[in-house]
Order: C-alpha cells, then structure tokens, then sequence
C-alpha cells in the first residue's frame, strides 16, 4: 500500500497533487509537511533520505531541510526545488484561469496561453545545497506574493547539473514530494524562526551584474502603461538575484490593482523571446512529471516558454515600483528576456500563477 501511495505521488504531485483539492489557505500561520521519496529517487540510491518541507503561503516563504542519511546524489546532479500548481488538464485542482489576462493574452499570444495552461506550472525555488549543519537544505522567499495556488512542493533531480549557460530551466525527474494541503499531506504547526536560519556551506564566484532596458509592450497601451519604462540588473553568485524598477512616468494606469509581476523567461520549442533551451538531458533519471505515459504534458511545457516569476514590484508611492529577489544556487543562463506582467486577478488568493499581460519586455542577452 505505501508503494502505490508513493507511485501516487510521483506521478501525480507534478500533475494533479493527489485530487487537486483547493490550495492551502492563506493566513494559517508556518505549516511542516514531510517529504515521501518517489521509486526515482529509490532507484537512484536515495530511498533512505528523511525531510521537511515548511512554508507560510501568506508571506511566500519555504524552507527544506533534507536528512541524506549517508546518501549521495548521482554524479553531475543536482537537486531543485519547486512549487506546482496543475494544469487545464490535470484535474479540477489547477488554478489555470484568464482572469489574469484582462488586458491581453499571455506572452502576446493566445497559442502559446492554451500551451502554458494546459500543463502544471512549476515555479522553481532554487537548487538544494550543503548546509553549514551538513544537511541538505534551501531558504526561499518570494516577494509581495503567496502561495495559495500552489498543492505541493516537488524536489526533482536535475542530471544536467543546472550546469553552463544553457541547461533547461524545466523540471527534470521528481526524487521527493510533500503536500500543500491538509487534504493531500499531513501539516503540523511549526513555532519559532524557521527560515533563513541555516546558510550554505560554501558559495560560488560573483559574476559581473547585467543591467536590462525595459521598454513597453504593445499591450501596454491597453492599460494605460504605453508611457512606463524599467530596468532590471540580474547577479548569479551562486545565490542569484534580480533588482528591477518600474517608472510609471505618469501612466494612468489600469483601473483596480496594479500587480506589476516580474519573470525571466526562456523560450519553448514553439516559441518565445530568444532561443529555447528546452532538452531531455535533465531526464536521466526519469521522465519529467513522474510519469513516461503523461508525455503530453511534457510536450506541452517543452513547447511553450518557461517563465520563472520573480516576485511583485511594491508601490514605492512616487510613480515607481520595485522588487528585489533572489534564489539558491542558481543561474539566469538560460533565460533570454526579462518581462513584466500586470496581473488583472490581482494575484489574490487562488490566483493563476502563470503570467499575465506583458506590458515591459528587455532582452538579457542584448545587454551582455
């Protein structure tokens, strides 16, 4: 019984997270949930690793801590973390809607929105690292954002290490999953300061910062955003980060919310800004979404961009918004464009996290 829950879990978690009951709610406070090994990981000689999984959705916070037990990772691997919502087709629990999309489709292009809807999405939260206790362990926030749309956090094994400019930003082979929700995990009250308590044991060399030009969309005029402009400077340190900047320069703006979502973007195989880094070498280990019969979700994602939110720029009060971020032990190698959304869902609670309308786009690699 507890290899078929297991087998659940693998195949499902990425894709419908056990029944796609309802995200957890907002304002309950850190929850623990522990995480299962899936057969991949099992395989791979890390059946015997223990963890947790602790996060606060209303304040867009997680923390894992892994126990190896004396395992080690398959060589050139490296273990990510991410959160993920289901998609169009994967069960009543995706939070794949187009609220968010009032004032244009996504990416510019209602094709490549019924391409991003119809699979999970998956928001990375950074590599896992040695920590200075000698665990395995990630610190992740998120700026002006929650988690409520999120069933479950899935740590994948990445066979192509992350490595080089060029690796695929996409999910590789899910090794363990934790629920989200009381419905699909068992959740503990966690007391006490839980995040950003343990460092990396090491860390990598600085690389020169890259600065991006944003400039406006032509669906930016559909919100009053035609006279907005931006700019964003991207670091990878091995803690890599993002500083970007919004000035309204008197836009009117659209009326209600103003959610003004920062995301780095790759192209799929079917499109996008840049080239598309889309590759099976992140899949030694098994098939993405756990499952080598769910191939059409694999496509799916493959042929649309990928798109990595980097938190919500906040209202500085003087016709400029800004955000800074940062995830562990990753790159921006991959991403070819730097783009700003407005979200007219207003990301509340049980918001669709995948992008909205673009209203500023810079291009990383014409600025290096």
């Amino acid at each position: 019984m507890k290899q078929s829950v297991t087998i659940l879990l693998a195949s499902a978690l990425l894709i419908a997270l056990v029944g796609g009951v309802a995200a957890q709610e907002a304002g309950t406070g850190t929850l623990v949930s522990a995480f299962s090994a899936t057969p991949f990981a099992e395989q791979a000689g890390l059946g015997d690793v223990t963890g947790t999984a602790t996060f606060n959705s209303a304040s867009g916070s997680l923390f894992i801590n892994l126990i190896h037990n004396g395992a080690k990772l398959p060589e050139g691997t490296v273990l990510e973390g991410w959160l993920v919502d289901p998609g169009r087709f994967a069960g009543p629990g995706s939070n794949a809607s187009v609220a968010d999309q009032g004032n244009g489709p996504p990416f510019g292009n209602l094709a490549m929105d019924v391409l991003v809807s119809a699979a999970p999405y998956a928001l990375s939260t950074g590599v896992i690292q040695l920590d200075s206790a000698g665990n395995w362990s990630l610190d992740f926030h998120i700026p002006n954002y929650n988690f409520s749309p999120y069933d479950g956090v899935v740590i994948t094994a990445e066979s192509d290490g992350n490595a080089g400019d060029s690796w695929d930003p996409r999910p590789g082979a899910p090794f363990f999953t934790a629920g989200m929700t009381r419905d699909n995990a068992e959740l503990s009250e966690a007391f006490g300061e839980v995040f950003a308590m343990v460092g990396p044991a090491t860390t990598a060399d600085a690389r020169e910062p890259i600065e991006v030009t944003l400039g406006p969309t032509p669906l930016a005029a559909n919100a009053n955003l035609e006279a907005a402009s931006g700019s964003a400077t991207l670091y990878s340190d091995g803690s890599s980060a993002i500083d970007f900047s919004i000035h309204l320069n008197g836009s009117a703006g659209p009326e209600g919310c103003l959610v003004l979502e920062g995301w780095v973007v790759d192209a799929g195989l079917f499109g996008g800004p840049g080239t598309s880094n889309s590759s099976d070498s992140d899949e030694a280990l098994g098939p993405p979404f756990g499952d080598v019969q769910m191939v059409g979700f694999n496509a799916a994602v493959e042929a649309a961009p990928y798109a990595l939110s980097t938190g919500v720029a906040a209202d500085n009060g003087d016709g400029t918004l800004s955000a800074s971020y940062s995830i562990p032990g990753y790159n921006f190698g991959p991403f070819d464009a730097f783009v700003v959304t407005l979200e007219s869902d207003c990301n509340a609670e049980g918001f669709d996290p995948r992008p909205g309308t673009p209203v500023l786009i810079g291009m990383i690699h014409d600025s290096m």
